[in-house]
């Protein structure tokens, strides 16, 4: 990452960084894309339909009310599952630079939607591929200090039982199914109509597409509020700004900036000593 971008990042953590304190949990200031500065994006694939799911939404009707719009894109048994908003804000933001190449800082006009679009959540700043019954998480860390980390586990590896209940989700008769997956029990809602066996975020493995998700307890929650038909280019990222590790690893490293985001980013109080204060978390993964 060239000396730019990371004036970049630094100024939009100076023009964001008020909001931060009103985030729930101390989440870190929104971090840049790692691949910034590529000359050319890799287009690995070309979907044909793009679905988009409203994430932790408290109207699903006001995408404001959402943490994240995540969308999913299919071509050829590639799947990929991203953030909609930050897909979108790179894109301006890379129109932005390029029609700005003198400048050194990024304008705070472009800053994402969503009801904490100033902070950093690991299942938005993330891009989940899945091809050949294994998923690749390319995930974007919070600071721009640290270095960011990708790994491959096998997919899908939820157990899911079918169940006879039917409702419907964003216009398509849907099934339900359950199952218990990494310490948590979920409700899952798939049609037949849509045959890709994926869904939101890590979900996947049934007879069709997962339209809506959520655990038991409603901490978190997936709703599909679109599907669309057109040319979605699939992008990936460059490999050499994601060091390979394993899940285990990453999920240990994101749940970490979640609870100690003050002492990880080396954020001082006003006497300037290490600010040591720690936040409740409660990852969707708990094993």
């Amino acid at each position: 990452m060239n000396r730019r971008i990371i004036t970049i990042i630094i100024a939009l953590a100076v023009v964001c960084g008020g909001a931060m304190a009103q985030q729930k949990q101390g989440k870190a200031v929104r971090p840049m894309p790692a691949d910034y500065g590529m000359k050319k994006p890799t287009v690995v694939g070309t979907s044909k339909i793009r679905v988009k799911y409203a994430f932790q939404p408290k109207d699903i009707h006001d995408p404001e009310s959402w943490i994240d719009c995540g969308q999913l894109l299919a071509d050829k048994g590639l799947t990929l599952y991203t953030s909609y908003f930050v897909a979108q804000n790179d894109s301006a933001l890379r129109a932005w630079l390029k029609a700005n190449p003198n400048k050194s800082y990024y304008p705070n006009g472009l800053c994402l939607h969503g009801r904490e679009s100033a902070s950093w959540t690991e299942y938005q700043y993330g891009y989940f591929y899945v091809r050949d019954n294994a998923l690749t998480e390319w995930a974007i860390m919070p600071s721009p200090e640290t270095a960011h980390y990708r790994y491959t586990e096998p997919w899908p590896s939820m157990h899911w039982t079918l169940g006879s209940e039917k409702q419907t989700v964003c216009g398509y008769l849907c099934q339900k199914a359950t199952c218990h997956w990494r310490g948590r029990d979920y409700v899952a809602w798939f049609t037949s109509a849509i045959t890709l066996k994926s869904g939101p975020w890590k979900f996947g493995g049934l007879p069709g597409l997962i339209m809506k998700v959520y655990d038991t307890r409603h901490v978190y929650t997936w709703e599909a509020v679109g599907v669309e038909n057109g040319t979605f280019p699939i992008y990936q990222p460059e490999e050499r700004y994601y060091k390979k590790s394993t899940r285990e690893k990453v999920w240990k490293m994101q749940s970490e900036w979640n609870r100690r985001f003050n002492e990880l980013s080396g954020m001082l109080d006003f006497n300037f000593r290490p600010k040591t204060q720690r936040y409740p978390y409660e990852p969707l993964e708990l094993e």
